[in-house]
């Protein structure tokens, strides 16, 4: 009976230890609602720029002027990067801000510091380096120590944590096979690497431009050479800059605000751009989007519906 009641007793233990270790370290708040304006810092890369390109033609199609997104840029960086950078106070930034009055470069050159503290920020996002965005391991511990610089140097008493689910390079790249074994393998790791930092750091507010390019690449009237992107990693000038807007519109700011991307009507590139946004893909490129915050980490079959 003795040796019963220790057996149990020891893997109730283990169990209490590993629900402990497994829980999230972050209550996040939930996003605004109806705020007077809306000021969002993207920590990130060349893919956070993607994200925000044509963010600007959406917000003032709708007529949306209290919203600023600030995107903190260093081309390639990733989040041990990020961490380094804020311990030894580096300034190898450039800071932007995206509204409706279009885009403006604020810095050459700032600290990751003093971009934190700037303004007081209603939401900040984190995404991962491409490469490394379907391998979790390279994701903490700097995750969670970036979100204590934050926390120490940040003015605003009220912050909710997201993060940029990236996509996954073109099928031509030459990183899929090697790091990758296929686009598709890409994607559903940089999914399975998100869903691994959802439930461990407790950011729920999941920004699924990934997911959203994925459902347009299953599309045939959306096709595109380059797979939606300019080279093969980054994203087209249009089509696919306007899904990841749209995605990160239908997140964060819509939700905020209370307005959705259906109400854009934007016309944006050329007649005679092969990847214009124009009235017969828009739709469908919103619903790539719509699709994606619905089922972050699956292909929808509706995008052409």
């Amino acid at each position: 009976m003795k040796r019963i009641l220790l057996i149990t007793l020891i893997m109730l233990v283990s169990a209490g230890t590993q629900a402990q270790t497994a829980s999230p370290y972050l209550s996040n708040h939930a996003l605004p609602y109806m705020p007077v304006k809306l000021d969002v810092l993207i920590i990130g890369n060349s893919y956070s720029m993607d994200t925000c390109a044509l963010l600007p033609d959406i917000l003032s199609s709708m007529g949306i002027n209290i919203v600023n997104v600030y995107v903190l840029y260093k081309g390639g960086c990733s989040m041990r990067e990020h961490y380094e950078y804020f311990k030894n106070d580096q300034p190898v930034y450039e800071l932007y801000v995206y509204n409706s009055r279009g885009v403006t470069k604020l810095e050459k050159k700032i600290a990751i510091r003093d971009a934190m503290r700037r303004y007081a920020y209603d939401v900040v996002v984190f995404q991962q380096y491409s490469l490394e965005s379907g391998n979790y391991s390279t994701y903490e511990p700097f995750l969670a120590r970036i979100i204590q610089g934050y926390k120490l140097v940040s003015i605003s008493p009220r912050t909710t944590f997201a993060f940029n689910q990236t996509w996954a390079y073109a099928s031509t790249n030459k990183n899929i096979g090697k790091a990758y074994p296929t686009q598709e393998s890409m994607w559903r790791q940089i999914c399975e690497s998100v869903k691994k930092m959802r439930a461990n750091s407790g950011i729920d507010v999941i920004i699924p431009c990934g997911t959203a390019i994925q459902n347009a690449r299953a599309v045939p009237q959306l096709k595109t050479k380059k797979d939606l992107t300019r080279d093969e990693t980054h994203l087209d000038e249009y089509m696919g800059r306007y899904i990841a807007a749209c995605t990160l519109f239908e997140s964060i700011i819509g939700p905020c605000i209370g307005r959705s991307i259906r109400d854009d009507l934007s016309i944006i590139g050329k007649a005679s751009d092969a990847n214009q946004v124009n009235n017969s893909n828009r739709r469908m490129l919103q619903n790539c989007a719509r699709l994606a915050v619905a089922n972050q980490f699956e292909v929808s079959e509706f995008v052409g519906q």
